[in-house]
């Protein structure tokens, strides 16, 4: 019988020592998920190191730890970089989403304070809308939310893989490419008018006509990761053919070429209506009808029921929609 009960308990002993090996196989830290998604995406340990704040020989035995754990090189030197295995790939998205959902909870309140909270809003939009909608989020924030600070990001390719890392709280446009994993909102509609030298004569005389329009010198502005390049397919779909002699990254500094130029450019309404006030150029309505597009607020599904978030959301779309 004492045999019995001694065997019993070395096996018991056996079975939590097996369990405990379970548990600190499987204890992966934070830390070490984030060191694996900055070395993944700088491609050398120094530059993961550096990102982090951390020393490289910390970032070296994080790498060593997470190698042991998933018994596999994750990553290989070619070169000057540091490539990811088959199985660091597979991980990346699994990754990912912890970080995410890690961040969630640091921050998960049950309530957000706007005159006390102090933090960082990160907001992607384009130029032609950040001149028009930052002024007033400011000019709000000031009164009703002292300690908030905005970060105003360009809309480009790498906005969505940003919104689903939290690195993007926001994102203000029109961007018909963020579809699964992202919700958005309706603020206001945006249709285009055009912008010319105010002494233009030929305009002002005829008040643009299409033959004008035509035989007019353009600038072509076309923000990546937008859906403003719809408006040059509903141009060609009309069969106008435009002389664009210059082409613009982005809508800064247009008013003043514009002023100074015989050159005419089509841009969003509220930008134009802001260079008129305060560049002087001319406005004028298109000699031709395109359709009405939609400027949204779109968010990550992890940030959706985020205090912090859903504040500024309801913000935005209180002092923007129309």
């Amino acid at each position: 019988m004492a045999a019995w009960v001694l065997a019993r308990a070395n096996q018991a002993v056996i079975y939590d020592h097996i369990k405990l090996n379970r548990l600190i196989m499987f204890d992966i830290d934070i830390r070490l998920l984030r060191l694996f998604n900055s070395i993944y995406e700088k491609g050398t340990i120094s530059e993961a190191a550096q990102n982090l704040n951390i020393r490289q020989p910390a970032a070296s035995s994080g790498l060593k730890k997470l190698r042991e754990h998933f018994d596999d090189q994750l990553f290989v030197r070619v070169g000057h970089k540091m490539q990811p295995t088959n199985t660091a790939r597979d991980m990346l998205p699994l990754v990912i989403d912890a970080i995410e959902k890690m961040r969630i909870v640091n921050e998960f309140s049950k309530g957000f304070d706007s005159f006390s909270a102090s933090r960082t809003f990160r907001i992607s939009m384009t130029d032609s809308h950040y001149l028009s909608v930052v002024p007033t989020l400011i000019c709000y924030f000031n009164e009703y939310a002292p300690s908030i600070k905005l970060d105003i990001l360009p809309i480009d390719n790498n906005t969505a893989l940003l919104m689903g890392k939290g690195e993007i709280d926001l994102v203000i446009g029109f961007v018909p490419q963020l579809q699964e994993r992202f919700y958005q909102q309706r603020l206001f509609d945006e249709h285009y008018v055009v912008i010319a030298n105010s002494e233009n004569s030929d305009i002002v005389n005829s008040n643009l006509s299409l033959e004008i329009y035509k035989n007019a010198e353009h600038i072509g502005i076309l923000p990546r990761g937008t859906g403003h390049y719809l408006i040059e397919y509903e141009i060609q779909k009309l069969n106008i053919e435009r002389n664009v002699v210059l082409r613009l990254p982005s809508h800064l500094g247009l008013g003043t070429i514009v002023q100074r130029t015989n050159l005419i450019a089509t841009v969003p309404e509220q930008m134009g209506r802001l260079l008129q006030e305060y560049v002087g150029v001319g406005l004028y309505p298109l000699p031709f009808k395109l359709p009405f597009w939609s400027v949204n607020q779109y968010w990550h599904e992890y940030a959706h029921h985020n205090a912090d978030n859903q504040w500024l959301r309801k913000t935005c779309f209180d002092l923007l929609q129309a």
